[in-house]
C-alpha cells in the first residue's frame, strides 16, 4: 500500500482517506510501507540524503503531477486505529551542540508519542452514528493538526514520524522523534522548595514531556486551539475550560491547592513563570497527553467507559500511586482496591473517573507503564525498587446479567416494583392508544361509506353501473333474507315505538328485546339505531361465548370492542412468573390477572371511550346550534341594516377613516350610533294626507321595520328556548347493543361481567344499553345486576302463518316466476310455524330436490329426535343428570301435543310440577318450552308454549309413536303410583297417631258417628284422611290399569292404541 503525502505539511495520509480530503491536499505517493502484525501501522519511508545547501523552506511547492492513488480497502475493514507516515523533512533553527546536517545519520534520535484527545467523537457503542458523521471531516482535522505541529520544527530536531487515528477513542496519536539537548544548553528554571510541589522537581529536564508539552500547547494556542469534529466554537470551549487556563490549572487539576500566602511565584533567569507545573509537566494538559506507556492498538468491540480495570503485572500498586498516576487526566470518582482472584489470574483495581473522556486519556497514556508500587519509591525514583507493569482495559459500567442477578437476589423488592412499572407503562402509554381505537370503532372512523366522498361515488357511479349491468329484474330472486322480519314488523310497530321512546329518555334500566330465533329482534334494533343516528357499539356475545380458554375469551371481547393492542399471550408468561414467585417469596407477585379482571379492565377502557364519544358529540351539536343562532342573528342584523338604509340613517363606519371620529367630524357620527329616534317624521303609507288628530294612525315604514326586528328577535328567543339541555344531552348519548346475550352457558363470569358493566353505564348515565336475547336467562342475569329497577322489555314472537307462507313462496320463486302452493303444501308449511331457521331449512331442502311435504316431514322428524334426546336422555344414567324427571318431560310433551299452550299457574298446581318451578325454568333454558308473560304490562309468567312452533308437530309425532308412548306412559304411571303410595303412607301414619290419642276410639266417635263424636275435630280429620287415602288408591288402580294396557304395545302383534 502506498502512502500519500500532504504537500503543504509534509505529512503522509492513507490512500483510503483521499475521497475525504480536498484534491489540493493530496500530492504524491511515497515508497512502499511495511505493516505491523495487525496490518494497521505504516512506517515512514527512508528519505534521500539531505542537501548541503541552505535548508529547504518549511512549505515546499507542490509537485507538477500526482501519481494515481492506490485502491481503497473495503469499507467494512476500516480499522479503528490508522497510522499515517510522515517524511523526514526538518528545518532546525536551534539544534544541540555537535549536531549538523552531515552527521544526521550518526546522531541518535529519541522517539516519543503524544495523544491528542477529542478530535473525533468517542464511540460509545456499535449503534453510535457520530463516528460515521465525523469521518467525513477526518482529512480536514488531520490537516489542521499537521499545521499545528509544523510550528514545532526547528526545536530539538523535532520531526513527525506518523499520525495514527484512534477512531474508537476519538483521538489522534502523533508519533515524533527528536534529538535530546545537552544538559548545559538547557535554560535554568527557578525552583523554590517552599513554593513548588515535589512533583515539579521530578521530571527530567531532557524528557520529552518537559521539552515538548509546552511547545504543543503554545502552538495549539496560536492556531486557535486543537481542532475537533464539532467545530471551532467547541474547540475553543474545550481549551478554555481545560488545563490551558495556566493560572489556575496547577492547583485545580491536581486536586489540592497549595496556599503560598504573600509569596510571589519564583521566576527564571528569563523572567518567565513556569506554565506547566506538577503533574502537568509529566502527563500533559488540556487535550494533549504524553504517552508514558506502550500503546496497544486493537479494534475489538470494547468501547470506552468511565471505569478502568488496571491489572498489575507484578506486585500490587498502592492507591496513593494509582491516584498520583491517574489524577492528572481528570477527576477520579473512586478507586477500588484489588480483590482476591483465582490462581493464575492477575489482580486488578478499578479506577472510576467522572467522565469518559478522562478515562480514555488515561488509558491511552498509561497502558503498559512500569511504575513503583509504593508512593515513597515513586517520589524518590528508586532504581532498586520493584516495578509493576500496568495493563489498563475499559470496564463495562453495567456487567452482563447484572439486572438479572439483582432481580434474582432481591425478588421481594424487584417483582412488585417491576409489576408496578409495567402497569404504569401500560396505563400511560397503551391505554390512550386503546381508547383511540375503541372511539374509532364507535364513531365509525374506519367505515368508508359514511364519508361524503365515498357516498357520492357509490350513489353516482357504482350504483348506476350496477343497475346497468345487473337489472333489477335479473336480481329480483336475490331478495334479502330479512324479508320475513320486515313483513312481521308490520304487526310490531308498538314494540319499535317503545324502544324509540326509551332511547329518548335518560337511561334508567336495561332495554331488553327477547324473542326466538328468526323473530326479527335484531332487525328491530338495527332499524331503530339507523333512525336514531346515534353513535353505537354492537357487541356480539355469541362470538365471545365460543371461547374455549381464558385467552380466547379476552381476545374475543377485545375484538368485539375494538380494543387494541392486547397482549393476551403474556398471561401464560405471567402465570409462570407467579408460580416462580410462590416458590421464591411464598406469595404471588401480581403479574397474573384473572380472566374476569382482564375483561373488566377492557370494559373500563370502553366506558372511558364512550364518555369521550358522548362529549365529542355534545360539543359538535353545541357548535351546530351556535352556528344556527349566529345565522339567525346575522339575518336579523341584515334586515335591520336594510331598514336603516331605506330610512337614510345608516352609517358606514368606514367613512370614519376618512373624516375622523368625534363631534367635529364633517362626515362622521361620533361615538353614538344612529337609531329610529333620529328620524324627524315618517311618511304615512296610506295616501299623502296626514291623519286627523284622534284618528287611527296607519302603519308606517318605521313601525313595520320595528315589527320585523321584533319578529327576528322572537325567532332567536324561540330557537334558544327550544334548545333543551337535557334533551340535547340525551341525543348525544351513545347506544351499546349486546347481541345474543346469555344464549348459552359461557366460560367464566362472562355474562355477570357484561351485565355489571352495562348496569354501571346506565347508573352513570353514560350510554343506553340494549340487550338482545332469546330466553329468560338474559332477564334473570340483568335483574341480578340491576335489582332495584324493572327492565324495559319487549317480547317478540314468531311470524304468523301468512307471513311465513309468503316468505316460502318468495324464496322458492325464481326468475320472476311466482310459485303457487297447493292447499296440502300450505298446510305442511303451517306445521313449521313462523320460525326463520326452520323455514330457511325447508327452502334449502326443496331447492335440493325434495318435495315440500317430504321436507316438512323430515324437519319434524329431526326435531322429534332432538326433543327425545334433550328431554328424556339416551339412557337412565343420562336421565338422572337432567334437571327434571322423565315424568315431567312426558307431561309437557303429551299436554302440548293436544293444545297450543298451557297455563303456567295450573302446571305448578298439579303433579308432577307441583312446587317445581325450577324445572320449568330449566326446560326453557334448554329450548323445550317458551314461557310468555301476561298482557297489559304484566311481567309474571302466564303461558307455556313449545320452544319452537315446529315442536308442536314433533310432540304429536312422539305421542303417536306406540312404543315410545307406552314406555313414557308406563314410567309416568310408575311415578304417579309412587307418589300415591307415599301419600297413603303419610295418611296411614297420621291415622295411627289419631288413634293413639285415645285408647277408646268409639268413645270419641271416630269409628262410628254419634251425637257426641260426630262434630269432633279428630273425627273430621280422620274422615279427610280416609277420603284422601281413597283417592290415592283410585289413582293407583287407574295407573296400574293404564300400565297394563300400555304393555300390550310391546308385543309383536300388538294393535295400535285406540
Amino acid at each position: 500500500m502506498l502512502a500519500v503525502k500532504h504537500p503543504l505539511r509534509g505529512v503522509g495520509v492513507r490512500p483510503f482517506l483521499q475521497p475525504r480530503l480536498a484534491p489540493s491536499l493530496i500530492s504524491r505517493a511515497r515508497g512502499p510501507s511495511a505493516t505491523t502484525a495487525l496490518g494497521l501501522r505504516f512506517a515512514a519511508t527512508v528519505p534521500p540524503p539531505p542537501p548541503t545547501g541552505p535548508p529547504p523552506p518549511s512549505n515546499p511547492p507542490p509537485p507538477a503531477s500526482n501519481p494515481p492513488p492506490a485502491a481503497d480497502p473495503p469499507k467494512d475493514e476500516v480499522p479503528e486505529h490508522t497510522e499515517h507516515p510522515a517524511d523526514h523533512e526538518h528545518t532546525d533553527a536551534h539544534v544541540p551542540e555537535g549536531y549538523d546536517e552531515g552527521s544526521a545519520g550518526q546522531v541518535q534520535r529519541e522517539h516519543c508519542s503524544v495523544f491528542i484527545s477529542q478530535v473525533l467523537p468517542i464511540r460509545l457503542g456499535s449503534w453510535d452514528p457520530r463516528p460515521w458523521v465525523a469521518s467525513w471531516y477526518e482529512g480536514a482535522l488531520l490537516a489542521e493538526l499537521v499545521n499545528i505541529t509544523n510550528d514545532l520544527k526547528g526545536r530539538h530536531a523535532f520531526k513527525v514520524e506518523s499520525w495514527e487515528v484512534a477512531r474508537k477513542d476519538g483521538g489522534v496519536f502523533c508519533h515524533f522523534s527528536y534529538v535530546p539537548p545537552a544538559l548545559d544548553q538547557l535554560p535554568r528554571k527557578a525552583f523554590d522548595h517552599d513554593f513548588h510541589t515535589p512533583e515539579e522537581a521530578i521530571p527530567d529536564p531532557v524528557s520529552p514531556s518537559a521539552l515538548f508539552l509546552p511547545l504543543f500547547i503554545e502552538a495549539a494556542h496560536k492556531h486557535g486551539g486543537w481542532p475537533t469534529w464539532i467545530g471551532p466554537w467547541w474547540s475553543s470551549l474545550l481549551d478554555g475550560t481545560g488545563i490551558n487556563r495556566r493560572a489556575s490549572a496547577c492547583s485545580n487539576e491536581a486536586g489540592h491547592y497549595l496556599f503560598s500566602g504573600d509569596l510571589a511565584p519564583p521566576k527564571g533567569a528569563d523572567g518567565h513563570v513556569p506554565e506547566l507545573r506538577g503533574w502537568q509537566r509529566t502527563a500533559g494538559a488540556g487535550r494533549v497527553w504524553m504517552v508514558r506507556g506502550r500503546q496497544w492498538t486493537e479494534d475489538m468491540n470494547r468501547f470506552p467507559s468511565a471505569r478502568l480495570r488496571v491489572e498489575f503485572d507484578g506486585p500490587d500498586v498502592s492507591q496513593e500511586v494509582l491516584y498520583t498516576l491517574f489524577r492528572p487526566y481528570g477527576r477520579i470518582h473512586d478507586i477500588a482496591p484489588p480483590t482476591p482472584v483465582p490462581a493464575g489470574q492477575l489482580r486488578s483495581a478499578l479506577v472510576t473517573f467522572r467522565r469518559i473522556s478522562t478515562a480514555v486519556n488515561a488509558n491511552n497514556a498509561l497502558h503498559g507503564f512500569n511504575t513503583h508500587i509504593k508512593s515513597a519509591d515513586y517520589e524518590g525514583r528508586r532504581s532498586d525498587a520493584p516495578l509493576t507493569r500496568l495493563r489498563i482495559y475499559f470496564e463495562r459500567p453495567l456487567k452482563a446479567h447484572y439486572f438479572r442477578d439483582w432481580v434474582s437476589n432481591h425478588p421481594r423488592i424487584a417483582l412488585p416494583v417491576l409489576a408496578f412499572l409495567i402497569g404504569m407503562f401500560s396505563y400511560t402509554f397503551f391505554d390512550p392508544i386503546r381508547e383511540f381505537f375503541v372511539k374509532a370503532r364507535i364513531e365509525g372512523m374506519w367505515n368508508l361509506e359514511q364519508y361524503p366522498t365515498v357516498q357520492f361515488i357509490k350513489d353516482n357511479i357504482v350504483m348506476p353501473v350496477k343497475n346497468t349491468l345487473w337489472p333489477a329484474k335479473a336480481r329480483r330472486w336475490k331478495r334479502n333474507v330479512d324479508d320475513l322480519g320486515r313483513a312481521s314488523f308490520r304487526d310490531r310497530v308498538e314494540a319499535e315505538r317503545n324502544v324509540e321512546r326509551w332511547l329518548t329518555e335518560f337511561p334508567s334500566t336495561f332495554i331488553v328485546v327477547t324473542g326466538p330465533p328468526g323473530s326479527g329482534k335484531h332487525d328491530l334494533v338495527d332499524r331503530v339505531l339507523k333512525d336514531e343516528k346515534k353513535p353505537n357499539l354492537v357487541i356480539d356475545c355469541a362470538e365471545i361465548g365460543k371461547a374455549k380458554s381464558d385467552t380466547a375469551l379476552v381476545d374475543g371481547l377485545a375484538s368485539q370492542t375494538g380494543y387494541w393492542p392486547v397482549f393476551s399471550f403474556l398471561q401464560s408468561i405471567n402465570g409462570l412468573i407467579d408460580l416462580a414467585s410462590m416458590g421464591l417469596i411464598g406469595q404471588k407477585s401480581g403479574f397474573s390477572t384473572p380472566a374476569d379482571q382482564q375483561m373488566r379492565n377492557i370494559l373500563d377502557i370502553v366506558a372511558s371511550a364512550l364518555k369521550e364519544v358522548s362529549s365529542h358529540a355534545r360539543e359538535k351539536r353545541a357548535s351546530e346550534q351556535q352556528h344556527q343562532r349566529d345565522e339567525i342573528n346575522l339575518a336579523a342584523d341584515r334586515e335591520r341594516q336594510q331598514r336603516l338604509i331605506e330610512q337614510g340613517i345608516w352609517h358606514d363606519g368606514r367613512l370614519d377613516c376618512v373624516a375622523g371620529n368625534g363631534i367635529m367630524s364633517e362626515l362622521g357620527f361620533g361615538i353614538e350610533q344612529p337609531s329610529e329616534l333620529d328620524v324627524v317624521g315618517a311618511a304615512p303609507l296610506m295616501g299623502s294626507t296626514a291623519p286627523i288628530a284622534g284618528e287611527a294612525v296607519p302603519p308606517t315604514g318605521v313601525s313595520i321595520a320595528f315589527d320585523k326586528e321584533v319578529t327576528a328577535a322572537t325567532q332567536v328567543a324561540k330557537a334558544e328556548e327550544e334548545v333543551d339541555s337535557d334533551a340535547e344531552l340525551i341525543k348525544t348519548l351513545p347506544v351499546v347493543v349486546l347481541r345474543n346475550f346469555a344464549f348459552k352457558p359461557a366460560r367464566g363470569e362472562l355474562w355477570n361481567v357484561m351485565a355489571e358493566w352495562g348496569a354501571s353505564l346506565i347508573e352513570n348515565k353514560v350510554a343506553h344499553v340494549i340487550v338482545v336475547g332469546e330466553g329468560s336467562v338474559a332477564s334473570k342475569t340483568l335483574t341480578a345486576a340491576l335489582p332495584s329497577k324493572p327492565l324495559n322489555q319487549v317480547n317478540l314472537s314468531d311470524a304468523d302463518d301468512y307471513n311465513a307462507l309468503e316468505f316460502v313462496r318468495e324464496k322458492l320463486s325464481t326468475d320472476g316466476h311466482q310459485v303457487e302452493l297447493t292447499a296440502e303444501e300450505t298446510a305442511d308449511v303451517a306445521k313449521l310455524g313462523g320460525r326463520m331457521v326452520d323455514l330457511e331449512l325447508l327452502v334449502y331442502k326443496v331447492r335440493s330436490g325434495q318435495s315440500l311435504s317430504t321436507a316438512v316431514e323430515d324437519i319434524v322428524l329431526r326435531n322429534a329426535v332432538e326433543i327425545r334426546k334433550t328431554a328424556f336422555g339416551d339412557d337412565s344414567d343420562e336421565a338422572k343428570a337432567l334437571p327434571w324427571t322423565r315424568a315431567q318431560a312426558w307431561k309437557i310433551v303429551s299436554a302440548l301435543a293436544k293444545q297450543p299452550e298451557l297455563s303456567y299457574a295450573q302446571l305448578l298446581s298439579e303433579f308432577p310440577f307441583k312446587g317445581a318451578d325450577t324445572c320449568l325454568k330449566a326446560m326453557e333454558e334448554h329450548g323445550l318450552i317458551f314461557i310468555t308473560a301476561g298482557t297489559g304490562g304484566r311481567t309474571c309468567p302466564a303461558m307455556v308454549r313449545p320452544g319452537k312452533p315446529v315442536f308442536r308437530e314433533s310432540f304429536r309425532s312422539l305421542v303417536d309413536e306406540p312404543i315410545f308412548h307406552a314406555m313414557c306412559q308406563i314410567e309416568y304411571n310408575a311415578a304417579v303410583t309412587k307418589k300415591a303410595e307415599a301419600d297413603i303412607a303419610d295418611y296411614e301414619a297420621e291415622l295411627a297417631k289419631l288413634k293413639s290419642i285415645t285408647s277408646d276410639g268409639d268413645h270419641l266417635g271416630v269409628a262410628a258417628a254419634g251425637w257426641f263424636g260426630a262434630g269432633s275435630p279428630i273425627h273430621q280429620r280422620a274422615q279427610y284422611l280416609a277420603e284422601s287415602l281413597g283417592k290415592s288408591m283410585d289413582k293407583i288402580r287407574k295407573a296400574e290399569a293404564d300400565s297394563a294396557e300400555q304393555i300390550k304395545a310391546f308385543t309383536l302383534d300388538g294393535k295400535k292404541r285406540k
